[in-house]
């Protein structure tokens, strides 16, 4: 015969609770403000497929000798700051070239002369490239944890950018070309 009476089962304690302690010596400071991280987004391609990013050439003066450059994020080396363009971006470029540049550089400025769109077919991608003459520096930017950023004469800048990114250095190329010289 089965029994049917339901009988809870006793409980056993095997060890005391132990108390946490209290450290009441450890300050407490404000936490770091947060920087915003843009979500990953799936880049936008043109009717040949090509992956559509805008950069800028951030330069110092109207005489545009001296280039700003950033540290990649993955890995050793200098670039132009650019990268992809986002789909409300898609009208006007230069949104996404002052954008990037602000992000990977903390540049603000005052958007110049559009240098061209640039293929690099081995990556798959069609950057638009403006000129950006920089006005400010932000001393913390959305990516100063990942890069390091630094002033360039253009000779300086071009010679790291062949060594790095050879197609950065064409930019700076059409930079010189474009350049409009002073009456």
């Amino acid at each position: 015969m089965v029994s049917t009476d339901i009988r809870p089962l006793p409980l056993r304690m095997t060890a005391e609770p132990k108390q946490l302690p209290v450290f009441h010596h450890i300050p407490i400071h404000d936490p770091p403000p947060i920087k915003k991280v843009k979500a990953k987004s799936s880049s936008i391609l043109d009717s040949e497929g090509f992956r559509l990013r805008a950069a800028c050439v951030c330069v110092r003066s109207d005489k545009e000798d001296e280039v700003l450059l950033v540290t990649r994020r993955n890995g050793p080396g200098w670039v132009i700051p650019g990268g992809k363009i986002e789909a409300n971006e898609l009208s006007n470029p230069s949104i996404s070239a002052m954008r990037e540049a602000r992000e990977e550089a903390g540049v603000i400025g005052t958007l110049g002369r559009f240098l061209g769109e640039f293929e690099n077919r081995d990556r798959g991608h069609r950057t638009r490239v403006f000129v950006l003459y920089v006005k400010e520096l932000e001393p913390d930017w959305a990516e100063s944890d990942g890069r390091s950023r630094s002033w360039f004469s253009f000779e300086e800048a071009q010679r790291l950018l062949r060594i790095n990114k050879p197609i950065h250095s064409s930019y700076l190329d059409k930079l010189k070309q474009s350049q409009v010289l002073p009456k």
